[in-house]
C-alpha cells in the first residue's frame, strides 16, 4: 500500500515538473521572441518596442525562479551535497538532515519575506504595461513554496528510506 501511494505521489511530482519545465521554456520562448523583435525594430527601423524592458524585467524572474523548483527537486545544488560527501560516513546522514533543514528554514524564510515585499509594492505599478509590480515578488513566492514542498517531500523520502542520502539522492 505506501509503495502505491508513494509511486502516485512520484507520478504527480514527475507530471508537475514537466509541466514546470514546459511553461518555463514558453516563458523563455516568448522572453527571446519580444527582445528579438526589439532589437529589429530598434536597429533595422529606428522604432524601439516601448514595453521590451518592462516585459523582461517581469518574465525574466518568473523563469529563473521557476527553474529552482526543478533544480531542487533533482538536488542539482552541487555545493550542498559536496557538503555532506565531505563529512565522515557515520555523519554524513545529520549532515544530510541538517542542510535539507537549513535549506527548509531559508526557503520558508524568503517565501515569508517575498509575501509581504509582494503586499508592499501591490499599488505600484509599471508605467507602460500597467501591471502591479507586485507581479514580480510573485514568482519568488510561488517559487520558493515549491522549493518548501519538495524539500519536505525530500525528507519524507529520506526519513522512509527511499533516497540515498550519501549520493546526494535521486528519488526513487
Amino acid at each position: 500500500m505506501r509503495k502505491v501511494q508513494i509511486q502516485s505521489v512520484k507520478h504527480i511530482i514527475v507530471f508537475l515538473e514537466k509541466a514546470i519545465i514546459i511553461f518555463t521554456s514558453i516563458l523563455m520562448i516568448l522572453l527571446t521572441s519580444i527582445v528579438f523583435f526589439n532589437v529589429i525594430a530598434r536597429y533595422f527601423f529606428d522604432i524601439p518596442i516601448a514595453f521590451t524592458y518592462e516585459m523582461v524585467e517581469l518574465l525574466f524572474p518568473w523563469i529563473v525562479f521557476l527553474a529552482v523548483i526543478n533544480v531542487t527537486l533533482d538536488n542539482e545544488n552541487i555545493d550542498i551535497h559536496f557538503f555532506v560527501r565531505l563529512t565522515p560516513n557515520p555523519f554524513q546522514i545529520f549532515a544530510a538532515y541538517f542542510t535539507k533543514a537549513i535549506m527548509l528554514f531559508f526557503s520558508v524564510y524568503i517565501t515569508i519575506s517575498s509575501f509581504s515585499l509582494a503586499s508592499t509594492v501591490q499599488n505600484h505599478t509599471m508605467p507602460i504595461l500597467g501591471i502591479s509590480k507586485s507581479w514580480l515578488y510573485w514568482s519568488v513566492s510561488i517559487s520558493f513554496i515549491g522549493v518548501s514542498l519538495v524539500i519536505i517531500y525530500q525528507v519524507i523520502l529520506m526519513m522512509i528510506g527511499k533516497e540515498d542520502v550519501r549520493e546526494g539522492g535521486e528519488a526513487l
